[in-house]
């Protein structure tokens, strides 16, 4: 008999925390978040102000054999005419009945709160963890993207889940900046009459951290999923990114007036760190992050993007070169990007630079009405 138990006191919520690291603790590509990052997110996540959660646990036996959180998001779905309930945090072993028990108990909730859909895995906005592994299992993804079994994507198969969208990652060798593209990016600069803006000092950047969130609203607009983000999360995310932000690999476009159009936001890569850290950040777990920020091989290049009015323009060449000649220094020698859609145009261009595709996640969706 499978139990299906909502995640209401401290030993559900550290039950629900600690299944993962069980399921996946022989797994090499498996990247354990911070517990005490998830359990902000889960409960004091700003998006909760217009976002309604619930989380639950199956056990058998007395034992955790998966997991569940369920999200509507009253704003996003007002915004774009739906009535959707999403799923997340979706863990599982290789037990379909188990998926199935998960699934129907979010899909119930959503029903009995008038919803006539579900979609995931997602989270409360796009800037938080989304989409299954699809193709690419013997990659470790960065920290902002999950990994999961194999399996996962045939239950959704036969569970009756449709694909949405799917997003695609990839891997950049890191080498001499082409001629070509220095001589472009010059163009664009002198055609467009926009430059990057200078940061002396990581203060400097951080009090750009407002106005890069704004310009992310504007930016990604379109895209799948996003809704913009309110104040209190934009405040949210300049705290939660901008702690970490280096002023070499991260990277503004501005015009003639000072106003920013164009934006980069990239990290040396924390997955070994953080699986070495093993979701805590003590006793050592910091002290492994503290050498992956300075000495690393690996880059992630996270949130970029540029103003609708210049799509297509080409301008996003200015800030790759300045990071490209900012990863040599560094001494990187690869570089991977944070999953796009595969629609999206701008991915087009790591190919160009010897990019190989290593991942593909999807976005599911089920009728339930």
């Amino acid at each position: 008999m499978i139990e299906i138990k909502e995640v209401v006191g401290k030993k559900e919520i550290r039950a629900f925390l600690d299944f993962p690291a069980r399921l996946y603790k022989n797994c090499p590509y498996y990247v354990p978040p911070l517990r005490n990052g998830e359990l902000k997110i889960m409960t004091k996540h700003p998006a909760l102000t217009f976002c309604e959660a619930k989380y639950w646990l199956a056990l058998r036996d007395g034992e955790v054999v998966g997991r569940v959180g369920g999200v509507i998001n009253r704003r996003c779905n007002e915004l774009k005419g739906q009535k959707r309930v999403r799923f997340g945090w979706f863990d599982v072993v290789e037990d379909l009945s188990v998926a199935k028990a998960l699934l129907d108990t979010v899909e119930q909730w959503g029903r009995a709160q008038g919803m006539t859909e579900i979609s995931g895995p997602s989270r409360f906005s796009n800037m938080e963890k989304q989409a299954m592994l699809v193709e690419g299992f013997d990659h470790a993804p960065s920290i902002v993207s999950d990994y999961n079994y194999p399996y996962y994507p045939q239950f959704m198969d036969v569970l009756g889940f449709e694909k949405e969208v799917d997003y695609i990652q990839y891997k950049v060798p890191v080498k001499e900046v082409p001629e070509r593209i220095k001589n472009l990016s010059a163009m664009l600069s002198e055609k467009y009459h926009v430059h990057l803006r200078k940061f002396p000092h990581k203060e400097d950047l951080k009090r750009s951290g407002k106005e890069f969130f704004h310009a992310l609203n504007r930016s990604y607009s379109e895209i799948y999923n996003f809704i913009p983000l309110t104040e209190e999360e934009i405040d949210w995310a300049v705290n939660e990114s901008f702690q970490v932000a280096s002023v070499d690999f991260s990277s503004m476009l501005e015009d003639e007036n000072g106003k920013l159009v164009g934006f980069a936001f990239c990290l040396p890569s924390l997955t070994e760190a953080f699986q070495k850290a093993k979701g805590r950040l003590l006793p050592f777990g910091w002290a492994h992050i503290l050498h992956a920020l300075h000495h690393n091989r690996n880059v992630d290049l996270y949130l970029t993007g540029v103003l609708p009015e210049y799509h297509n323009s080409g301008i996003h060449v200015i800030y790759h070169q300045q990071l490209h000649e900012a990863f040599l220094k560094a001494g990187f020698t690869c570089a991977f990007t944070s999953q796009q859609l595969e629609d999206n145009t701008a991915a087009r261009i790591w190919p160009k630079y010897g990019g190989e595709q290593i991942a593909r996640r999807r976005c599911y969706k089920k009728n339930i009405g």
